[in-house]
């Protein structure tokens, strides 16, 4: 007799654990917590009789098993949507825009701010947080995508939104209590971390770009999100490491402050995608252009600052 098909939300935390290499980044993704990730992925795994991940201190990593099941799992939801949409083509449907956690709270959101009153922006979008794969794209649900890596998305056209650096930043008063924060003496303060974090450069890399020798270990919270990092440096819980898109608006108000060192150009860039042949779809190249205009206007911006 053949075996029936495990529970969806099974699948879909397997799927998400899989492609973030995180329960962690996974449960923000699916809008659940870690442990109900660990959960779904337990029981999928007592489901099956096999075990689908090696659990690590700082992630997950798919086992031989779990690497032969994943383009199965994976592939059903992907022809699932193929069909559906295949069914009723001509239906009308809002563009679904994906932004990564930390850009789309930070950056993207109040920059569509009024936005909709503008004809350069007379679009019907559904807008949703999620960091996607960089390797495995075509598992999530979208029509265009803000993502941050290298450019080169398998299956998915590509466009360079902006490239930003990274530097350390705190509350004015976390200085008022620390007074001046020298470059040299930095490792002595509290240090929030950002975890399972696969294309953003850690204290570890910022340390080494400066010179400087980090600590053996460093304690701090840490988080598997930028914002959050950001939001405890705004209530003064420490120094973050911010990157220009998530943090200037806090820089300009006053809210942040930035430490007075040589900035860190990030290796990772941010990336509109959308799968290949849908860019010349006419809402898709609109959304295009009014990503494009407005990361142009925020680099201006930028720019004028610095001088």
């Amino acid at each position: 007799m053949a075996q029936r098909p495990p529970p969806t939300p099974m699948l879909q935390a397997f799927i998400s654990a899989a492609q973030t290499g995180s329960f962690a980044r996974a449960a923000l993704q699916l809008n659940l917590t870690a442990s109900a990730i660990s959960h779904q992925v337990a029981g999928l795994e007592q489901w099956w009789g096999v075990q689908l991940f090696e659990r690590h201190s700082r992630g997950v990593k798919l086992t031989a098993a779990g690497r032969a099941l994943f383009p199965v799992a994976d592939g059903f939801f992907q022809e699932l949507e193929a069909v559906l949409h295949s069914l009723s083509p001509s239906k009308a449907q809002p563009i679904n825009l994906s932004c990564t956690s930390s850009l789309c709270s930070t950056w993207l959101i109040p920059r569509m701010h009024g936005s909709h009153a503008e004809a350069s922006f007379n679009l019907d979008l559904v807008l949703t947080s999620a960091d996607i794969s960089q390797t495995h794209p075509g598992t999530h649900q979208f029509d265009v995508a803000i993502v941050i890596g290298d450019g080169d998305y398998p299956d998915h056209y590509a466009e360079l939104l902006m490239r930003d650096a990274v530097f350390p930043v705190y509350s004015p008063s976390f200085q008022k209590a620390n007074g001046d924060i020298a470059l040299a003496d930095i490792a002595r303060y509290p240090l929030i971390h950002r975890v399972d974090d696969q294309v953003c450069p850690s204290w570890e890399s910022w340390f080494a770009f400066q010179g400087l020798a980090p600590p053996p270990y460093h304690h701090g919270p840490r988080f598997p999100d930028s914002s959050l990092a950001i939001s405890l440096a705004v209530k003064g819980g420490g120094i973050a490491l911010g990157r220009t898109a998530l943090v200037y608006d806090a820089l300009r108000d006053g809210t942040l402050l930035a430490l007075n060192a040589p900035v860190m150009m990030s290796p990772a860039a941010y990336y509109i995608i959308c799968r290949n042949g849908r860019q010349s779809e006419p809402d898709i190249a609109q959304l295009f252009e009014w990503l494009k205009a407005q990361a142009q206007v925020f680099l201006g911006e930028v720019t004028v600052s610095d001088h």
